[in-house]
């Protein structure tokens, strides 16, 4: 079916599109904020909220502290939004603690998901950050290490050939986990300008090791699943989602079984509707477009 416009419905229709779903799980980046807060997604969620539904928020975005989060939640005066927030950082420790790892893991990822495995009480081991001048010295980053017993892609935005290497060589034990958080082949840096992201280093990694990643992050239908659970929701069918990026927030909608809702603050209706197999159920200018129209409620 072809996506909905929801500026374009009729009370009755309104009415029904409101009726279809109890939660709404809402994307961070791009959606709620830019660099700043964007207008109108405060009263959007006190709204949904006053509907009855709960708000939830699920962001491949491991790269904020908490505080950082819960000064942008506030600037968008948006209540206990950090405590409703899911995040690939944590998804991998709880996997981790879920199967009683004991090992280290070796870490392509953030500064902030590294202190987070940390603080769950794992060994993590890193870097290094520059490699050896001369390309012939790269070998040493062939050695192995028995000590590493998961390998975890998040977010780096300093990857480089050495942790590559070490990355592809720890993987060609097949009893070294393999898990991705965020896969972000783009990622947008300023309103309407998409940028490539560190996904792309996660699939050459993948590829060269002949390994599939346990996804962690969107759009891996197993971070859908962890994020109902965190929220205590059970049907996927009754819940929401809004994002504003296509493979990402509607793929993750696709996979988990969620109704999708595209914002349109880092996509035009013509790359929404030139994609060749994702499309949102619903979408809209922006999240502060829609308060006036669910106002009439």
């Amino acid at each position: 079916m072809e996506p909905v416009n929801l500026m374009s419905l009729n009370l009755t229709e309104l009415k029904e599109f409101l009726d279809s779903f109890d939660h709404v799980f809402s994307d961070c980046d791009g959606v709620i904020w830019s660099k700043v807060p964007l207008p109108g997604v405060g009263d959007f969620f006190d709204r949904i909220k006053q509907l009855g539904k709960t708000v939830h928020f699920v962001s491949n975005n491991s790269l904020r502290s908490q505080k950082n989060y819960e000064d942008l939640f506030e600037a968008a005066n948006i209540k206990n939004g950090f405590e409703n927030l899911t995040v690939p950082s944590i998804a991998i420790a709880e996997y981790l603690k879920s199967v009683d790892f004991n090992k280290a893991v070796y870490c392509v990822t953030c500064p902030e998901t590294i202190n987070i495995l940390k603080s769950y009480g794992f060994t993590c081991k890193y870097g290094p950050e520059t490699g050896a001048k001369l390309y012939s010295d790269y070998v040493q980053y062939l050695e192995d290490d028995e000590e590493i017993g998961a390998v975890v892609f998040d977010s780096d935005f300093n990857v480089n050939l050495p942790k590559m290497y070490r990355a592809i060589n720890f993987l060609r034990r097949p009893e070294v986990l393999y898990f991705s958080g965020a896969t972000d082949r783009y990622v947008p840096l300023k309103p309407g300008c998409l940028c490539l992201g560190t996904g792309v280093f996660t699939d050459i990694v993948s590829e060269e090791a002949n390994r599939e990643p346990i996804s962690l992050g969107k759009p891996g239908k197993l971070f859908g699943e962890f994020a109902m659970k965190r929220a205590g929701v059970t049907d996927p069918s009754r819940v929401l989602f809004i994002g504003d990026m296509i493979e990402q927030d509607v793929g993750l909608g696709r996979a988990t079984g969620f109704k999708t809702l595209l914002v349109l603050t880092n996509n035009t209706r013509e790359n929404m509707m030139a994609h060749p197999h994702l499309k949102p159920d619903y979408y809209a200018d922006s999240l502060g477009s829609l308060v006036p129209v669910i106002n009439n409620v």
